[in-house]
């Protein structure tokens, strides 16, 4: 956290000042002829040494010529008494701090109706944890499994649609949070026969679609690039069944509480939406969604695929190594679709998701309570 209470990236330029700060500051460690309590001093130093020249191909001319300079001084036996006296070194950054899920959303509407279902507004971020423009909102949702302690959770928005920029935004919240669990949630095409408009898909299979090749006759022959999660189990998705929850409940409360300008045309007040887990697979790519056509002939591929979007390949690669879900509310059935249909169908997610998490998602550490 920087002096304004906000958090940032380290520029090319603090980092190189970094990396100069510590190769002067250890140089007595590696002095010639003195001994090296770890004996790897000239491994550290040649690597400090390697890492500064890739990161000042990065810098102004004049600068690097200065930090150059000082790299080459760092060589010399150090003044038994000298200080450090070049630029001041930036603050090293902060440890991600642990948390037990974050959730990622992209457009406006995906984000209010994520921190509605959490019990917050959009005054609710936390102002010591901005990257940019990008903020985080820190809420607690109990927990079935762990009683004693709800379960952390930080909500944060990807402001652009897209797989690239998915990757951009889960890497900054991972240099903020560690979190447990992180889930992609917000709004999704679906696939006719499959799924309704207000439905919920929830999994941990991605498909990813674009990579491929047209064929004569305006054919597409994809060549798919799998996303899959780490858990036979979903992370405890496989025994949700929001039948034996209060879920249904919480969607009509909800319901009551539109005003008339939030409620799509074709909303049927008395329908409570499925919630599809099992067997199904997120299609995802930008061409699958502006092709209205496309979709249903991938389910010639892979049967399971029942809705796709345009970031969760993206959001799958970029949480590799980390557990990760989706949750999905159906907005849509191609091109053509209701706006007003994206906030209340990603309400319907966002109170599965919040329905899950307090129900049957089970914590790592919650047999160590």
């Amino acid at each position: 956290m920087n002096a304004g209470g906000g958090v940032r990236a380290q520029s090319v330029e603090e980092a190189c000042l970094t990396l100069v700060y510590l190769l002067h500051n250890r140089r007595r460690e590696w002095a010639l002829g003195r001994h090296n309590a770890d004996e790897l001093g000239h491994i550290k130093r040649n690597m400090l040494i390697a890492d500064y020249a890739r990161k000042a191909l990065d810098l102004p001319v004049e600068v690097r010529q200065e930090l150059d300079r000082m790299v080459v001084e760092s060589f010399l036996p150090p003044h038994p008494t000298a200080p450090w006296t070049g630029p001041a070194m930036p603050p090293p950054p902060p440890e991600p701090e642990p948390v037990d899920v974050a959730v990622v959303v992209v457009i406006i509407e995906e984000l209010d109706a994520a921190l509605g279902a959490f019990g917050m507004t959009q005054d609710d971020f936390d102002r010591d944890a901005v990257v940019g423009d990008q903020r985080f909102f820190p809420t607690r949702v109990p927990n079935g499994y762990r009683p004693e302690e709800p379960l952390s959770v930080v909500i944060t928005s990807a402001g652009r649609s897209g797989n690239v920029q998915m990757v951009k935004s889960v890497d900054a919240l991972l240099k903020l949070y560690e979190p447990e669990l992180i889930c992609l949630l917000g709004t999704a095409c679906g696939v006719p026969e499959e799924v309704r408009i207000g439905d919920v898909v929830a999994c941990d299979r991605v498909y990813y679609f674009p990579p491929g090749r047209r064929l004569p006759g305006k054919m597409f022959q994809p060549r798919p690039k799998h996303g899959q999660g780490r858990s036979d189990y979903g992370h405890g998705l496989y025994y949700y069944d929001p039948a034996k929850t209060d879920y249904a409940s919480r969607v009509r409360e909800f319901v009551r509480g539109l005003s008339p300008a939030e409620v799509p045309e074709t909303f049927s007040v008395a329908r409570i939406p499925e919630v599809h887990t099992t067997n199904v697979t997120i299609a995802s790519g930008e061409e699958v969604l502006r092709d209205g056509e496309l979709l249903p002939g991938l389910r010639e591929v892979d049967n399971s695929i029942c809705a796709a979007d345009m970031e969760s390949y993206g959001f799958s690669q970029a949480a590799e190594g980390l557990p990760w879900l989706i949750f999905r509310g159906i907005s849509d059935f191609g091109p053509d679709h209701e706006e007003r249909w994206k906030y209340v169908s990603t309400s319907f997610a966002a109170l599965c998701l919040e329905d899950f998490l307090r129900t049957r998602y089970l914590p790592p550490d919650a047999d160590d309570l």
